[in-house]
């Protein structure tokens, strides 16, 4: 009975040490593809992901919690604002073509504000995608931050600049 319990230990013991080493760090590259409109593209193992799929692979992860959860509020708000500046832009457009009756243009005028209000979100999601990538990186390490202050030394009053 010993014999039996002492090889399965080991057997477990082997596949533990197995699986933990079959286990790679990939890190996440950014690149900026397109001429005209730039565009960021999330590079993990060869594969181009998107912001959602950028951020379904951060959400997996516990320990970049802090980092997802603003991400996550950005891409849906940026998400939604733009959905619906699609839809209330093509309404009236589809009306002008489909009748010859005078569109509700209004509803244009709506969907061009929520567009322009999906903008900051998209570009705070871009701000903070590149930091939980760096964060995410770097191996769970926070960036030393860069802090100015006004301070007294031998030679007098002076900038104090500690990176």
């Amino acid at each position: 009975m010993q014999k039996i319990a002492i090889l399965v230990s080991l057997l477990l013991v082997f596949i533990c040490i197995e699986t933990s080493a079959q286990i790679k760090f990939e890190p996440v590259g950014l690149m900026t593809k397109g001429v005209l409109f730039k565009k960021d593209v999330y590079v993990r193992c060869d594969v181009e992901m998107t912001g959602e799929q950028l951020l379904k692979l951060f959400l997996k992860d516990p320990n970049m919690n802090s980092y997802t959860k603003p991400m996550a509020l950005n891409y849906a708000a940026g998400s939604v604002f733009g959905a619906a500046a699609g839809l209330l832009i093509t309404l009236p457009l589809i009306d002008e073509l489909r009748d010859s009756s005078d569109p509700n243009w209004t509803l244009a005028y709506i969907g061009a504000g929520c567009l322009a209000a999906s903008i900051p979100f998209k570009i705070a999601f871009k701000k903070k995608a590149r930091k939980a990538i760096a964060y995410y990186n770097s191996g769970y390490k926070e960036a030393p931050g860069v802090s100015m202050k006004l301070g007294i030394n031998n030679n007098g009053l002076g900038l104090v600049m500690n990176f």
